[in-house]
Order: C-alpha cells, then structure tokens, then sequence
C-alpha cells in the first residue's frame, strides 16, 4: 500500500506542475508575450521528467505557441522556420492522439489556424508579385491545413473554393499544368455553375485533351455542357476536335453515319464533322484507296448540306456543300478525259461518266448558287466568306461552261442560250468582290 501511495504522490505534484505550466503559458499568450511564453513552452516539452508518450499536452502547447510567433508579423523575422516548428509538435502530437480528442476538447485548432492564415497572406503576397512558384508553394501548403481543419472538424467550414482556385491559378501560370488540373478539378467535381468557374472546365477539358487522356476529358466534357448549354458551340468544338485526334477517317465516317441515323447531330456536329472529312493531312489520309477519298469528301459536302438545312442563311455551310460537289465532279472530269478515243467501249464509259458528272454538276451548282445570293448580299463580309464567294463564281463559270457545251453532245442544244448566259454572268464576277 507505502508504494502505491508513493507512486500517486510522485505523479501528483508532476500534473500540477504541467497545470501551473499550462496556466503561465496561456496568460503569456493572452498577453502577447510570445517570448515568455515560447520560454516556458521549450522547458515543458523538454522537461527530461516527462517521455513522449506523455506529451502530447506539451506538443499542443507548442504548436501553439510557434504558430502565434509565426503569425505575428513583429515576432515571425525574429523567428524563421516557427510555422515548422508549429508543424511538427502537431505532427508528433497527432501521433498520440490520432483522434485529437484533447485537440478538440481544449480547443487548441487556432494552432493550426495561425499557420494557415499565415500561408495565406504570404502566398497572397506572392500572387500580387506574380512570382506564381512561391505562391503556389504557400496556397497549396494552406489547403492541405485547411483540409486538416475540415477533415477533423475543427471549423464549421465544409469546403474552401476560393483558396483551390487560387492555388490552381498560380500553378497554372508557374507552368505546373498537372498540379492545376488536379486543383480545378476538386472545384469542378463540387459541380459549381456561374460565370466565375466556367475557365475552369475549359481549362481542364483542354489539359485533358492535350494528355489524351479521355476519361477525364469526357467527364468535365460533360459536366460544361450541363452547367453552361449557352456555350454549346464551344463544348461540341472541343468534342470534335477530341474525336477527330483519337479516330481514324473511316471511324469518324462509321460514326457520323450513326449519329444522323440516330438523329443527334446538331449544327456544330456536323461541321466539325464536315471540317474532318476536309483534311488532307497525308498521315490520316495513308492507307485509303481513292473511292474512300472520295466518298470522304462527297460526305463533308452532305455534312455542310445537313448544317445549311438547319441554318439556312449561312453562305459558308451552302459553299461547303456545293464546293465538295465540284471536287468530285472535277474528278470525274478527269476520268472522262483519261477515257478518250473511238472504240465503242470508250464511248460507252464516257457516257457513264458524264452522266455521273451532270448529278454532281447539278448539285453543286445549285448549292453556289445559293451561297452567291447569301454571300453577295452580305453586307459585313469577313475576309473567308469574299474569298469564298470569288470562287463561288469561278466554280458556277466553270460548271455552266461544261452544261453548256454538254448541250451540243446530249442533243440538247434548246439549253444552250440558258447556260451560255449564266457562265457569262458568273465569269464576270470572277475576283471582283473585295
């Protein structure tokens, strides 16, 4: 029983002097004595008498005592490195108490409010400066305090978009690309709407364009379509040009047949649609025949055909459809005329192809001939729609040209007059629209 007592009496006078410690250094404080009580806060968590596993008072006092010199903008030149310090008793002290009830009980979270609060104005400092590293440095080292202070409900705040914004937006201009995706896209998965945050799923869409990485690009792909329809232009821009890059030409061919079938291509499909088939990159063209070249290019004339149908005072989208017509009839022209001489078989296949020619000739003249009434009557042209419609008329000159003299070999010649006037017409446009 001598022992027992013994041993609560040599505990006793330990507790009260830890209490008598703890009252010295929380009147220092309250007093703005930070040197004091930075003094008594080194003798408690160095007091030999006491092992770490019974310290985790002291480490609260600690971190407490450096985050107020660290937050203190007359004591903190005096002591560099006391937000470490204020970090590291949390950290030893967290160990103790993973759940940190006596943190909680006691209310010592302004320790780890001070350091944050203190990173804050620091990065903020930074960011005014432009020196976006070392604002990075201290907003990204904010979050993961506040993210303590939310985590362990040390705050009634629930969440901090204006610091994840910040920190995303120094990263971004320190160049740390993927550090800023990872920041916007913690503000994009709370799916917040409004002017304010719409850069941010432009930026990540095209970072994740960029890193063809197609999970993500079409999840905050989607996200933007839901939260802003206005700027659907812009998202389906992005959703094609996405498409495009990660799909061969007979790919895109086999899914736009799908989508019209399905009926789910608007506008701005259908010409991004119409812009793939265009392409005479050699890399996406190599390993195609030249039926499937140009059946690529009788499909972006139909696509641009399809985009008129839906606005139909577009100059551009009628050009489109019939310009295409025009390539294909070209190309037919050049199979007629690799087909001359005498034989009947000769003849026969020029037929055939003449034939063939007069539906694309057809087609694409009707087509110009509506661009031209669009584009000619536009009074605030832009640069590509003159240029489109000078060679509107070439390209109507050129078609009315062949009818014509087609008349004479068809034995037709009552169009003769009709087509002879309307070459003539378009072939004194020719390049005089500036």
């Amino acid at each position: 029983m001598k022992k027992i007592i013994l041993s609560v009496a040599l505990i006793f006078p330990a507790m009260y002097l830890m209490a008598q410690d703890d009252a010295v250094i929380q009147l220092y404080l309250s007093q703005k004595q930070y040197d004091k009580a930075k003094g008594e806060v080194d003798k408690m968590v160095n007091n030999p008498k006491l092992k770490d596993k019974d310290k985790p008072n002291a480490y609260l006092w600690q971190m407490l005592v450096y985050s107020s010199l660290y937050a203190d903008s007359a004591m903190s030149p005096k002591y560099p490195g006391a937000d470490a310090v204020a970090l590291d008793a949390f950290s030893k002290y967290q160990a103790l108490d993973p759940e940190l009830q006596k943190m909680k009980e006691q209310h010592f979270e302004s320790g780890i409010a001070n350091v944050y609060n203190g990173y804050l104005n620091t990065g903020n400092t930074f960011w005014k400066n432009k020196q976006w590293d070392s604002s990075f440095k201290y907003f990204s080292s904010a979050k993961r305090l506040g993210d303590v202070l939310i985590t362990n409900k040390l705050t009634q705040a629930t969440g901090d978009t204006t610091i994840l914004l910040f920190t995303g937006y120094a990263a971004q201009n320190a160049q740390m690309l993927d550090s800023a995706a990872s920041y916007y896209g913690q503000v994009a998965d709370m799916k917040l709407g409004g002017q304010d945050y719409e850069d941010v799923y432009k930026f990540l869409i095209g970072h994740y364009y960029q890193k063809k990485d197609d999970v993500n690009f079409k999840k905050y792909l989607a996200m933007a379509k839901e939260l802003y329809p206005n700027d659907n232009a812009l998202w389906t821009q992005y959703e094609m040009e996405n498409m495009t890059a990660n799909s061969s030409l007979t790919d895109l061919l086999q899914k736009y047949n799908q989508e019209v079938a399905a009926g789910t291509v608007d506008e701005n499909k259908l010409v991004g649609f119409a812009q793939a088939f265009e392409s005479n990159d050699s890399a996406q063209l190599q390993g195609l025949d030249s039926a499937q070249r140009i059946q690529l290019k009788v499909t972006a004339g139909q696509a641009y055909g399809k985009a008129f149908d839906l606005v139909n005072t577009n100059g551009t989208y009628a050009f489109g459809a019939g310009y295409y017509d025009y390539v294909v009839f070209e190309v037919l022209d050049d199979r007629y005329h690799a087909n001359s001489g005498e034989s009947a078989a000769l003849k026969s296949q020029r037929a055939a192809i003449a034939k063939e020619q007069m539906v694309y000739a057809d087609s694409s003249s009707a087509w110009l001939e509506k661009a031209f009434a669009i584009l000619n009557a536009k009074q605030d042209r832009e640069r590509n729609e003159t240029a489109n419609l000078n060679r509107t008329v070439n390209y109507l000159s050129n078609l009315y040209l062949w009818k014509r003299d087609r008349t004479k070999v068809d034995g037709n010649s009552q169009d003769y007059d009709k087509y002879d006037a309307l070459y003539k017409k378009y072939d004194a446009l020719y390049n005089t629209f500036k």
